[in-house]
């Protein structure tokens, strides 16, 4: 009987002593576990943080897909850029003809928080081989401070928010091998200047309000009007300062329809004024396989005179240009079920620099110009176009030389 009650107490120890053993390796285990996703949680964050992500293509305030990379990213260090390559072949012409690196750049980017974000572009073009016309230089480069989603603060070198293709300069924005000729010779393109702008990122409605250093007359021409007169933020003059604002209804699915306007002095301290005004009117719209692009703009330049005599050159007091651009995606009537695009499309250009010019100056007729343009592009992915374009050109003087072009373009 002892015999039995000793092994029963010690049976009774053993099996508490091992229970409460067991439950502690379980509440350990369980612990462990806890750490374990929380390491894991952890170091999925830090990988997401170190990694570059996949470019998206979403837009911010009206900006490209690559620009807009750094505000989807989580935080940290963001890379995105685009390139063009392109051949170009002159029909009845002594002009040789050509290709060309014409654009890398590279876009950085730096998310300090989710309200202060660093954005900046670096141009290499032409190779940026100097002994062929290369350069290097910073499209823009700027921070923004995010408030609400209507009113933030851009301060530094901002692109001027006038026109489309300025702030929609990424080649799958555009159809043709090159930019379209009104948004590069009458609205500068691409055109950045030092100063600050307010602007909204709302989902119908959009504003830009800013102040810029002005343009810079000494580099107006009669060809291509007020464009050498960007200062681009280098050592800018700033005895002269810009106002630019911008409007943009985007509240119907595929619709970008607005208003832009710019005034500001050019003479920087030279003793005249030089006012370079300008406003166009825009219009961007997709539905299914169709997108429609259009755009009028008109220009001013008081003083024409004084500039035209100090650089030599007629610049014109009054210049216009206005285009059409119509796509159509015929990739779903080859193949329905892909993702692969290919719109084809035609333009019509029309733009004068020299529609108006000073008293006792001649006007250059070869500057009012009409260009049609048709091509087609493939797109295998989103983020990759392959373009083909032909131009039959035509200018109030004599009949220009009609071009082939041939180009690749990719965001990332």
């Amino acid at each position: 009987m002892r015999k039995i009650l000793s092994y029963a107490l010690l049976t009774g120890i053993f099996s508490t002593s091992f229970g409460a053993d067991l439950q502690e390796i379980e509440e350990r285990l369980k612990s462990l576990e806890e750490q374990n996703q929380q390491l894991i949680e952890e170091i999925a964050d830090l990988k997401q943080q170190v990694e570059i992500p996949e470019l998206a293509q979403k837009q911010f305030s009206g900006m490209g897909y690559a620009a807009s990379k750094v505000y989807f990213t989580p935080a940290g260090l963001s890379i995105g850029g685009y390139g063009e390559i392109i051949y170009q072949r002159f029909e009845k012409s002594t002009k040789k003809d050509m290709t060309d690196i014409y654009r890398f750049i590279p876009y950085i980017g730096y998310k300090f928080s989710d309200s202060i974000i660093l954005n900046a572009e670096v141009e290499f073009e032409h190779g940026a081989d100097t002994s062929r016309g290369g350069k290097v230089k910073i499209e823009f480069a700027y921070l923004d401070f995010l408030f609400n989603q209507w009113v933030n603060l851009r301060v530094g070198s901002y692109l001027i928010p006038v026109g489309i293709t300025n702030l929609l300069h990424e080649p799958v924005f555009f159809n043709s091998v090159n930019r379209p000729e009104v948004e590069t010779n009458i609205i500068p393109t691409t055109w950045n200047e030092n100063g600050i702008l307010l602007f909204s990122n709302m989902e119908n409605w959009n504003y830009y309000i800013g102040v810029a250093n002005g343009f810079y007359y000494t580099g107006f021409s009669s060809k291509k009007w007020v464009k050498g007169g960007r200062q681009a933020g280098g050592k800018a003059y700033a005895e002269d300062f810009a106002f630019v604002g911008r409007v943009d209804y985007t509240g119907i699915d595929g619709l970008m329809v607005g208003v832009s306007g710019y005034t500001g002095n050019s003479g920087q301290g030279d003793g005249f004024d030089g006012r370079v005004s300008m406003y166009d009117f825009h219009l961007r719209y997709s539905h299914k396989n169709l997108e429609i692009t259009g755009l009028y703009v008109k220009g001013f330049l008081s003083d024409a005179d004084k500039i035209s005599l100090a650089v030599g050159d007629t610049v014109a007091k009054e210049v216009y240009g206005y285009y059409l651009n119509l796509a159509y995606d015929v990739m779903p009537f080859i193949k329905s079920d892909t993702d692969i695009s290919l719109p084809v499309f035609v333009r019509y250009e029309r733009y004068n620099t020299q529609e108006k010019v000073p008293a006792g100056f001649t006007k250059n007729n070869q500057y009012d110009k009409t260009i049609w343009t048709v091509g087609l592009n493939l797109k295998p992915h989103p983020n990759v176009v392959l373009k083909a374009d032909y131009q039959i050109r035509d200018n109030k003087s004599y009949n220009e030389s009609d071009i082939f072009e041939l180009g690749v373009g990719f965001i990332f």
